[in-house]
């Protein structure tokens, strides 16, 4: 008991601080930032800039690990990323482990996807995340091939993590931390094998029904493998893929608006979501 209220502290500390930080940055000029019900007990963070389409959403899942931050800690980046692309953006407050472990967050995730198709049926929406955000937009794709349902217009993945095997790198130790948690602990329904979970285990036929595919990463990153293996996989079924490998990513910076690289990052994204809208 003593250990979950740690934790739950600890979380909290984080969470609070990221927020406060990203909330000192002034959002983008001219964007909107509002609280949207989702549905029973889901909520999001609806993000438009000024003279953003409504016709186009995104729907952008954080990241943290499967168990840390908010959609508050990325104002300032989803700001930028409705600037720049003018789209709406929705970020998903999906559940997180320990108290909602896998597949919890997934489910978050489809039901946000159903309630963009069932409140806005004539609109064009795409999926994005970072890192472990990327795995559930990644994760989603997979599911919605399972149920042989319609797709994206594109999936968007910065930094995505879609492996979620952590051995064998210098942060093992975290990453076995994040998967156990992420998957239940002693609860587990399934493992790391599963495409929900992993999506680079996804079959031939499940790819293809995959949507367009983006993926942005550092060159020093954990995620650089993912990204070639999934850009291998996607391209193997025939599938449209593209790629960009940038010279430095600090994940922690999205959330807070860093300019360093992100300014052509977000340029590309346009650019590929304007050819699928």
């Amino acid at each position: 008991m003593a250990c979950v209220a740690t934790f739950n502290c600890t979380r909290a500390s984080i969470n609070t601080t990221a927020a406060l930080f990203a909330k000192r940055v002034a959002p983008h000029d001219g964007c909107a930032c509002e609280r949207v019900s989702i549905s029973q007990n889901l909520d999001g963070l609806n993000v438009a800039a000024a003279g953003a389409n409504n016709s186009r959403i995104i729907l952008y899942f954080h990241g943290g690990g499967h168990w840390l931050l908010t959609a508050d800690t990325y104002r300032r980046f989803l700001c930028r990323l409705s600037f720049t692309t003018q789209a709406r953006v929705v970020a998903v407050a999906y559940r997180k482990p320990p108290k909602d472990p896998f597949p919890a967050g997934l489910d978050d995730a489809l039901r946000a996807w159903n309630w963009a198709r069932e409140q806005h049926p004539d609109v064009s929406v795409a999926v994005a995340g970072d890192a472990s955000g990327a795995n559930l937009a990644f994760a989603l794709v997979v599911r919605l091939a399972k149920m042989q349902a319609e797709q994206p217009v594109a999936c968007i993945g910065i930094s995505p993590w879609l492996h979620l095997n952590p051995e064998g790198s210098m942060q093992a130790s975290y990453r076995r931390f994040c998967v156990d948690l992420y998957l239940g602990r002693n609860r587990k329904v399934t493992s790391v094998a599963d495409p929900l979970v992993s999506p680079l285990y996804a079959n031939e036929d499940l790819v293809s029904r995959f949507p367009p595919i983006l993926m942005h990463v550092g060159k020093k990153e954990l995620a650089l493998l993912d990204v070639e293996e999934m850009a291998t996989l996607l391209s193997s079924a025939g599938r449209v893929v593209e790629t960009q490998v940038f010279p430095a990513l600090d994940l922690n910076r999205w959330g807070v608006g860093s300019k360093f690289w992100t300014s052509d990052s977000l340029l590309r994204m346009d650019e590929f979501l304007y050819r699928l809208w």
